[in-house]
């Protein structure tokens, strides 16, 4: 999409989280970490970028959240076209990072579940 390869959010607490920016048509990967499903689109000439973070979550194995069925009835999957992944082993600093970007998307954050619930995000 574009030539940059890192992203940065800023949590609500105030840090900042570098995350690697991989084209949808790339997935995610088969690792644990936080990923970010963004609608992402160039502000205007010489304006540069501008993401608006979907969807935030995090899982043992990033994957295979894409093929839950919670995932697939999403109303924003039309204008997603962009992933952003940040790798994180353990799960209590994951699901820490998923609460303070929480903010930052208006559809919903992955909870701790390990099977891949969802919730909605309070608006």
């Amino acid at each position: 999409m574009f030539r940059q390869t890192k992203w940065s959010f800023t949590g609500a607490s105030g840090t900042e989280y570098l995350f690697t920016i991989l084209p949808k048509s790339e997935g995610l990967p088969q690792a644990s970490g936080l990923f970010i499903l963004a609608y992402t689109h160039p502000r205007g000439h010489m304006a540069g970028w501008q993401v608006n973070p979907l969807f935030i979550g995090h899982a043992e194995n990033m994957e295979l959240m894409l093929e839950n069925e919670v995932m697939l009835d999403r109303d924003w999957r039309g204008i997603w076209n962009c992933n952003f992944v940040l790798w994180e082993p353990v799960a209590s600093v994951r699901e820490m990072c998923v609460c303070d970007l929480d903010s930052l998307a208006p559809f919903g954050v992955n909870t701790a579940n390990p099977q891949g619930a969802f919730r909605k995000s309070a608006l």
